[in-house]
């Protein structure tokens, strides 16, 4: 192949990479709650199903949480997640805090965690190391709440949205497609002193209590072809992801990894196609 064809064929892969618009896709919190700093779940804690309440009430600090069910098939070839978002619902009276505002950040949640966040329904105590988790790792994202976030009454939840759009919820969320799950913790980053200091007070799964969190996805052509691990880069720890995905071809082989990152054109096949768009992606090195 000569200088002018790969170019072309270069042209031509891009080109289709880049052919269809993005596509948003919300998905409603499958399980939600609280772990408490002596180590309890919602039912644990005597709280009800879905309550997230959030910050310090009194001596007792809570953490909250959310899991999230990935469809399966959520990511077709070709394409990549490039944007998240996660809404949490906060109901009437669910502000209080002697500052005028509260910073609740959003972190990564180890897979060790999973089952015992999934498990709502079994009383559990005695985890701080579940409430640990939940508030210390990556940072996901961050909001500043105020009690002008607050919705008036009988007018629905005040929604709180949180951009998740750093490469490692990014990664991470890519990590976890195969086991079709995601968990995110939630903690209040800016307690102070003793006095009560939370956000998502009176919450629960019925709509007047705000409902179930929002993780909204956005699916994309990837905006740099070929960074098949998410890093900003594409260099030699990519290009050992694609020729493994080279050598197996078909996109359909049980083998090959979730939503097949590396068929760059959206064919079903890792090709040399794909390989003249991860080249000149290799070339350029950082991605723009």
């Amino acid at each position: 192949m000569n200088h002018q064809t790969l170019a072309l064929a270069s042209t031509i892969a891009l080109t289709a990479l880049h052919a269809h618009a993005a596509t948003n896709i919300s998905i409603d919190a499958s399980v939600q709650g609280i772990f408490t700093s002596w180590g309890q779940n919602n039912k644990g804690h005597n709280a009800g199903p879905g309550n997230i309440l959030c910050g310090r009430d009194t001596a007792t600090i809570f953490r909250n949480y959310f899991v999230f069910n990935l469809p399966p098939d959520l990511v077709p070839p070709g394409k990549q997640i490039v944007a998240a978002s996660l809404i949490g619902k906060l109901p009437w009276h669910g502000y209080l805090s002697t500052d005028a505002t509260e910073t609740w950040t959003l972190f990564h949640v180890a897979p060790a965690s999973y089952p015992v966040l999934i498990d709502e329904a079994t009383s559990i105590s005695n985890r701080t190391d579940i409430f640990n988790d939940l508030g210390d790792g990556d940072v996901y994202g961050s909001r500043v709440v105020s009690i002008a976030d607050e919705p008036a009454p009988n007018t629905g939840p005040g929604l709180l949205a949180v951009s998740l759009n750093g490469p490692s919820f990014l990664s991470n969320l890519n990590a976890r497609l195969p086991q079709g799950t995601i968990a995110i913790g939630g903690s209040i980053t800016t307690l102070v002193g003793n006095s009560a200091q939370r956000i998502f007070g009176f919450s629960g799964y019925e709509s007047w209590a705000g409902g179930r969190a929002t993780l909204t996805l956005t699916i994309d052509s990837p905006s740099c072809p070929g960074d098949l691990n998410s890093d900003g880069f594409v260099d030699d720890s990519d290009f050992v992801l694609f020729a493994s995905a080279y050598n197996l071809l078909d996109c359909s082989d049980p083998a090959m990894p979730a939503n097949c990152p590396s068929d760059l054109n959206a064919d079903s096949t890792v090709d040399d196609s794909d390989f003249v768009a991860f080249a000149a992606a290799y070339n350029d090195l950082v991605c723009p």
